[in-house]
């Protein structure tokens, strides 16, 4: 019978490839011996860490080499995800922000591409520097996804660009990155990105790090707009937003590769800790919820790189409910698995099970909370 981390395993040419290789490197290396204290908010993230990642490609994976990318394939691209989420979920937090494994819209370097959006002089000004990721780049966007009233809304400013006034909760990296993408909705219904500088302007207040019980070393703040200006050569995109929120939603039912690599990173632990121990009851555990992720792995990966963007939907959801649970299930039979010390401070466990609630919410929908829901009551 294969061992979980056998289950698990790329293609031997995945494996071969450079990005993989160098991606585990610098999770062996550099990022895991650094996670805890990148989980902790009073030390958080090493601003060195996304910097390291760029400068070996992995913040440009499936970027053209012409571009100053690595020209990957996506499954490629999914492994070095997958690996980096499955060793710190605060820096894969953080530099997913610049680049979205899906190929997301709201990413910065995908605007670059979204052919049917429309261009801002943002988009050639700093073509080069997102998709080589020597300009890193975070997102403040959530907040056009909630129903009601605009949180954010940009009105035309005197002489051109616009002004943007309201409050965006959730700005990740703050501190870190070198721009900013700030999106805000029109009077006509379209949404408007502008891409700024990350630090205080004229009418922009930026709040201290929010408390948060996972993740908390991502410099996540609060963006308060007081009639921010945006000059016109800061647009990156415009975009009707019900064609945004629309497409947004297919992209959103898709499971994040983030997701399964903290999946598999706790189903593998979680066989070695039985291993370990001489506790076969833990390794057939293990060796059971390993055989059914990894299924739904396979089945993910099928949708996310063969099947093209907005064709079996439903599958989709229903899938990226199945693999929320059973990432709550395997990090939570882990810490039963380890008994009373999971819960100290310094046990990697505790920080598993907190992960994969963060992966329950993260890019969270009501169609995709739903399909949680029905998982979790079997």
């Amino acid at each position: 019978m294969p061992t979980v981390e056998e289950l698990f395993a790329p293609p031997p040419e995945v494996a071969a490839h450079p990005a993989v290789a160098a991606m585990t490197r610098l999770c062996d290396d550099m990022i895991g011996p650094h996670a805890p204290a990148a989980d902790d908010p009073a030390r958080g993230v090493d601003p060195a860490h996304p910097r390291a990642l760029a400068a070996a490609g992995l913040l440009s994976v499936r970027v053209p080499a012409t571009e100053g990318g690595l020209g990957a394939s996506q499954r490629v691209d999914v492994e070095t995800v997958e690996l980096l989420a499955g060793t710190c979920g605060a820096t894969w937090f953080v530099v997913t922000q610049h680049r979205n494994p899906q190929g997301d819209s709201t990413s910065p370097i995908k605007g670059l591409h979204a052919d049917a959006y429309r261009h801002g002089p943002a988009a050639a000004r700093h073509r080069p520097g997102l998709a080589a990721a020597t300009t890193l780049t975070g997102i403040a966007v959530a907040h056009i996804r909630r129903p009601g009233p605009p949180a954010v809304r940009a009105e035309p400013a005197p002489g051109g660009g616009w002004r943007f006034t309201g409050t965006a909760d959730w700005c990740t990296g703050w501190g870190i990155t070198d721009l900013t993408m700030i999106a805000a909705t029109t009077t006509t219904g379209r949404f408007v990105f502008a891409l700024v500088p990350t630090a205080p302007r004229p009418g922009l207040r930026v709040g201290t790090p929010a408390p948060l019980a996972v993740m908390g070393g991502t410099r996540t703040v609060g963006l308060q707009l007081d009639g921010m200006t945006v000059d016109a050569e800061e647009v990156l995109l415009d975009v009707d937003a019900a064609a945004w929120i629309a497409a947004d939603a297919v992209r959103t039912a898709d499971t994040r590769p983030a997701t399964l690599g903290l999946l598999r990173r706790v189903l593998v632990e979680l066989e070695r800790l039985g291993l370990r121990r001489d506790r076969p009851d833990t390794v057939d555990t293990a060796s059971v919820l390993g055989e059914r992720a990894a299924a739904l792995r396979d089945e993910a990966h099928a949708l996310l790189i063969d099947v093209p963007a907005g064709q079996r939907v439903p599958e989709r959801i229903r899938l990226r409910g199945e693999i929320a649970e059973l990432t709550v299930r395997s990090a939570n039979a882990l810490v039963a698995a380890r008994s009373g010390s999971a819960t100290l401070l310094t046990s990697p466990e505790q920080r598993w099970v907190r992960e994969a609630m963060f992966h329950l919410v993260q890019g969270q929908t009501d169609v995709i909370r739903r399909a949680q829901l029905a998982a979790f009551a079997g």
